[in-house]
């Protein structure tokens, strides 16, 4: 007989990626979410997931398929749970692009925990290609993220777009200049944020003018970008931008608009399609939307 325990501590270790990190996060010891995965593989004659020696747990193509059916009958029992009066403790697992977290995050999570008292957010950073996955799988039940290769079994919402901007140097010969082209970006040293898709959404406007930027270094971490062009060492493109324009050691960096027709970015609150999406998952996805709805910024 399969209990609501062991589909609650499969889907906890398939979302924290290891039984010790799941045990953590559950207030549990290790070994009873291990036992409660081996007697899941037991009754079903399969595993659930490989094990990879200092990597953790991957969900196995099964793993992915009863993941998804765990938590459709985890939410079932959420649902009936809350229509009986029973308030059992919300709980999201909430992933998010790297690059954007620090700019818009701290205030939704903020927001969220303000609306929905008690709730536990595990929290996911990724970078585009990771967060794609862990939609796909159903690892986590929300994402804020670019619209940025998310397949189509996933669903998104529009939150905010964003323009791309120019990042250099107060003194760099630029920054005098009320905006830049592509042209004149590409020919001074050049920044990127090299982080898988990233690189290639930021490349392809320069690109598809024949541009080649003289890429000299790279950093997954737009702080990064920011402080070195701050500090000279070239230009760069972002489209996560602060609310203040200094650098993480405390230089001003130069903001400017690109003159050229370029792709926005969107902001998007994407979720997968095919399985139901928990109560505490509707919830903050409605709280999110009203975050960044005009209206609730009125």
């Amino acid at each position: 007989m399969i209990s609501f325990r062991q589909l609650h501590y499969f889907i906890a270790a398939a979302q924290a990626g290891s039984a010790t990190r799941a045990a953590e996060r559950l207030n549990v010891s290790q070994p009873s979410v291990s036992t409660a995965i081996r007697e899941l593989e037991g009754q079903f004659g399969q595993p659930l997931f490989e094990r990879r020696q200092a990597l953790g747990l991957e969900l196995t193509k099964f793993g992915v398929e009863k993941l998804a059916e765990a938590r459709a009958v985890v939410g079932r029992l959420e649902h009936f749970a809350s229509a009986s009066g029973a308030e059992p403790a919300p709980r999201l697992s909430l992933a998010y692009f790297a690059t954007i977290g620090p700019s818009c995050l701290p205030q939704v999570l903020a927001k969220l925990l303000r609306d929905m008292p008690g709730l536990q957010v595990d929290l996911r950073e990724c970078d585009l290609d990771a967060l794609s996955r862990s939609l796909e799988r159903g690892i986590v039940d929300l994402a804020l993220t670019y619209d940025v290769g998310l397949p189509a079994s996933v669903s998104r919402e529009v939150l905010a777009e964003y323009q791309p901007h120019a990042v250099m140097a107060t003194e760099h010969p630029l920054a005098r200049q009320p905006d830049v082209s592509l042209a004149e970006l590409a020919q001074y040293p050049f920044i990127l944020v090299d982080l898988p898709l990233s690189r290639e959404f930021l490349m392809v406007p320069f690109w598809q003018q024949g541009l080649s930027p003289n890429v000299v270094l790279r950093t997954a971490s737009v702080e990064m970008v920011r402080s070195m062009a701050a500090n000279g060492l070239g230009v760069s493109m972002l489209f996560t931008r602060p609310r203040h324009d200094m650098s993480h050691d405390g230089k001003p960096v130069t903001c400017l608009p690109i003159r050229d027709r370029t792709p926005c970015q969107r902001l998007v609150a994407a979720y997968a399609s095919g399985a139901p999406m928990s109560l505490a998952a509707k919830a903050a996805l409605s709280i999110i939307r009203s975050h960044f709805s005009p209206a609730d910024k009125a």
